[in-house]
């Protein structure tokens, strides 16, 4: 497998990058992710990536920068530089340093995507086959026993076997693996997991009887500890009373976090190993235990396989967001209809208990939010530290109870925004219908009306329907018409006086006033001169 780092400051984007193609069937794998350049160099302590993908614009240390830093840790690794089309000649500088491919990120299209990372796998399998004979025979350099441990756990045994000279280069040949316990560190823990792990590791060396069990620590790719608890190799199974122990360890290990350090830690406890060439399946246990702390609760140790934890869902239908909904409510101030609706949606999460769905779910939630702010303020650069402060917010968010009660708060003061911008810009509205009352036969749009009274266009729309009661078009039409009622009394063609009221269809012109007034232009002519005599 290929390994791949991402590199990006919009966490949407990074996760769009990821969830777009299907890694593991190109035989690749994406081993970290970072928001800079510095962030992407510390990810590269632990192993270097085949492919880099980064972006050219970000904080702290751009893409020109890493990729200049990376060129002097490998000549060999492809990079994949992304960027807006505003930015190609600042891209150009990445040339200099041997950039492999450079994609708009606006052009950014699923298949293109994977064809430009199939042609990097192509190259460097390509450089792999032409290695002399001397350097693919080399001998192996000495095990680190962390970075033996990741890249099992990641990457699993090849088929199924793992070679005993390396479990006894890294020190693993006289132990085998019982349970695998996978730490998440709640929010609160904010001197960052660095401090975090040297915590836990001084923890453990208090607290863990090793005459009875050993353990082996290490932190996977995003950071967060991982604790394979050993037994000896003859060791007789003692069933229930080790996962007794080692639950009772994690229990006092979240509550001595918290007593001492003020964090909240959630642990995820794996189904009994027995060799370690399941440790790959361990983790995903563990990690996916760890991950229903959104449903169970934060601060506490959840077990794969118990009770709790084996809800029986019943089949569902596929859970949609309605933007169009969720926007009208916003835009009609219905703050209790909207609650409602939230609420709704985050019980049908609830009853799911799906993690990922619950990361789906929520990124429409936060685009729908970042897309209606920037049409009810004209403040762009408060509305850009918004959306970083959405993010950063999001982020820290462990259970859905907590992420249901942040986005009820946000859609409230997006509403009650709405409502100040409302009362302060009814006065626009005023203008604009006078404007099409006086300019009625001239070409008028919903962007040049909005423009006109220098409000954004959905907001304009809706808040003129609010306003008036019917819609921009509705209006401006049912002006046009009644004009026209009142040039049909003379003797224009009904051609003409569609020309004259600003429809320069006739066809379209004696459709639209039938429509509103049922009957054609000549049969209403003729009624008013009937009913004249």
């Amino acid at each position: 497998m290929h390994r791949v780092i991402i590199v990006e400051d919009e966490f949407i984007v990074r996760y769009g990058i990821r969830s777009m193609i299907n890694w593991e069937s190109i035989g690749m794998e994406v081993i970290g992710e970072a928001s800079n350049g510095r962030e992407a160099l510390e990810v590269m302590e632990s192993g270097l990536p085949d492919i880099l993908i980064t972006d050219i614009k970000m904080p702290v240390m751009d893409g020109i920068e890493l990729i200049a830093e990376v060129r002097k840790l490998s000549p060999d690794i492809r990079i994949i530089i992304l960027s807006n089309l505003e930015d190609f000649q600042y891209a150009k500088e990445a040339i200099r340093h041997s950039v492999s491919e450079y994609m708009i990120k606006s052009d950014m299209m699923p298949r293109d995507f994977e064809l430009v990372l199939l042609k990097l796998k192509e190259s460097l399998e390509a450089v792999q086959k032409n290695m002399p004979v001397s350097s693919q025979a080399a001998p192996p350099e000495p095990v680190h026993k962390e970075n033996f441990l990741l890249e099992l756990m990641e990457r699993g045994a090849a088929q199924g076997q793992i070679d005993r000279s390396r479990l006894a280069q890294a020190g693993l040949a006289d132990s085998r693996p019982l349970y695998l316990l996978h730490i998440s560190l709640g929010s609160s823990a904010e001197p960052g997991y660095g401090q975090g792990q040297s915590a836990i590791r001084r923890l453990l060396e208090q607290m863990w009887d090793e005459r009875t069990l050993g353990y082996e620590m290490f932190p996977d790719r995003q950071g967060e500890l991982n604790i394979v608890v050993t037994t000896a190799v003859n060791a007789e199974p003692a069933g229930l009373a080790w996962l007794d122990f080692v639950h009772s360890c994690s229990e006092e290990l979240i509550g001595r976090l918290s007593a001492q350090y003020g964090w909240t830690a959630t642990i995820g406890l794996s189904g009994v190993n027995g060799q370690w060439a399941e440790l790959k399946n361990a983790y995903v246990q563990a990690v996916e235990a760890a991950r229903q702390k959104l449903f169970m609760g934060s601060g506490r140790v959840l077990v794969h396989g118990s009770e709790e934890l084996k809800a029986q869902v019943p089949p569902l239908e596929a859970l949609q967001i309605s933007s169009r909904q969720i926007q009208s409510m916003v835009y009609a101030f219905q703050s209790r209809e909207l609650e409602e609706y939230l609420n709704q949606l985050f019980g049908q999460l609830a009853v799911r208990r799906d993690a990922d769905l619950v990361q789906i779910i929520s990124l429409e939630l936060l685009m729908i939010l970042t897309t209606l702010w920037p049409d009810v303020s004209r403040d762009a650069e408060q509305v850009l530290e918004l959306k970083k402060q959405y993010f950063d917010e999001l982020s820290m968010l462990e259970t859905l109870e907590q992420s249901r009660l942040w986005f009820m708060q946000a859609f409230e003061a997006l509403v009650e925004h709405m409502i100040e911008m409302y009362n302060s810009d009814r006065n626009s509205i005023i203008k604009a219908t006078q404007y099409i009352q006086q300019y009625y036969d001239q070409e008028i749009t919903l962007q040049s009306i909005s423009r006109l009274v220098h409000l954004s266009k959905n907001y304009f729309a809706n808040l003129f329907r609010k306003e008036v009661g019917e819609s921009f078009l509705e209006y401006l039409t049912r002006i046009r018409i009644e004009k026209a009622k009142t040039l049909l009394t003379g003797e224009l063609k009904a051609g003409d006086v569609g020309t004259l009221v600003g429809i320069q269809d006739p066809k379209y012109f004696s459709k639209v006033f039938k429509k509103i007034t049922g009957v054609s232009p000549s049969e209403y002519r003729g009624l008013v001169r009937k009913s004249g005599q």
